[in-house]
């Protein structure tokens, strides 16, 4: 069967790979367990070893009976794109966990669904292209810290559980993988405002070589941004890589 360039299809190859995730998992029987892009199964049936009750999500037609005859009965298979579906009705009965070897193209609007719905999962376990999974993971100070780091660790404590090399897959991708594991945070922090957060790191990191104040010129004014700095103790002329979540948190409280 032709890999599918569109999909992002690049199959796992490796037997003990897919084990090790599953094993990640930390699956009970009967728990509900979400799939997304299982290709022909190698995931799928490392899973099934600790008999969830899994769903699978799969977006590629041509795969649908390959699966089907693999698996019969044991999972409940659905044919559409993950993307597109319902999310209250697919969350509704939480708490779920989540395992995939991601399709690379659609790993930045997961990860907002994700974020959006974090508090509906009790683990998630993402195989992921390495430069995602290092932004996901970032501190602030390093090349790869940015908004998408502050917005997931929000909801997540994140760890790596392995490097997966990119000969590994079928059609071998340009870069390799890694797999990191969420588990959404026990105590995340209180925001005023959680939407004047999202626009302050939005508008922070719009331009990485600007300092912070001269990236929060478009929407405040000099006084305000003079006020911000005196009140918070926190000198503007820093570039927002260089701000922790708490010091973003308190400018958004401030603002």
């Amino acid at each position: 069967m032709k890999h599918l360039r569109e999909l992002g299809q690049n199959f796992l190859t490796d037997d003990s790979i897919a084990a090790e995730i599953a094993k990640a998992a930390q699956i009970s029987a009967g728990e509900t367990v979400v799939e997304i892009g299982p290709g022909t199964g190698i995931l799928t049936a490392q899973l099934l070893e600790f008999s969830p009750n899994l769903i699978v999500y799969e977006l590629d037609r041509r795969l649908i009976p390959v699966l089907r005859e693999r698996f019969g009965g044991s999972i409940k298979l659905i044919h559409g794109d993950i993307l597109r579906q319902d999310w209250e009705a697919l969350t509704a009965a939480a708490p779920l966990k989540l395992v995939s070897n991601l399709p690379y193209q659609i790993t930045s609007p997961l990860l907002e669904l994700l974020q959006r719905y974090h508090k509906r999962f009790s683990l998630i376990v993402l195989m992921l292209q390495k430069e995602v999974a290092q932004r996901l993971e970032a501190a602030p100070g390093s090349k790869t810290y940015g908004a998408i780091s502050l917005r997931t660790q929000l909801c997540f404590d994140i760890e790596t559980l392995k490097k997966v090399p990119r000969h590994l897959f079928d059609p071998v991708p340009k870069v390799d993988s890694t797999v990191l594991v969420f588990r959404p945070r026990a105590n995340p922090p209180q925001i005023a405002k959680p939407e004047v957060f999202h626009r302050l790191i939005r508008l922070g990191f719009s331009s990485r070589r600007k300092t912070l104040r001269n990236n929060l010129r478009p929407l405040y004014d000099q006084a305000t941004l003079h006020s911000l700095e005196t009140r918070s103790g926190i000198d503007l002329g820093r570039r927002a890589e260089t701000l922790s979540e708490a010091e973003f948190i308190a400018l958004s409280d401030l603002l």
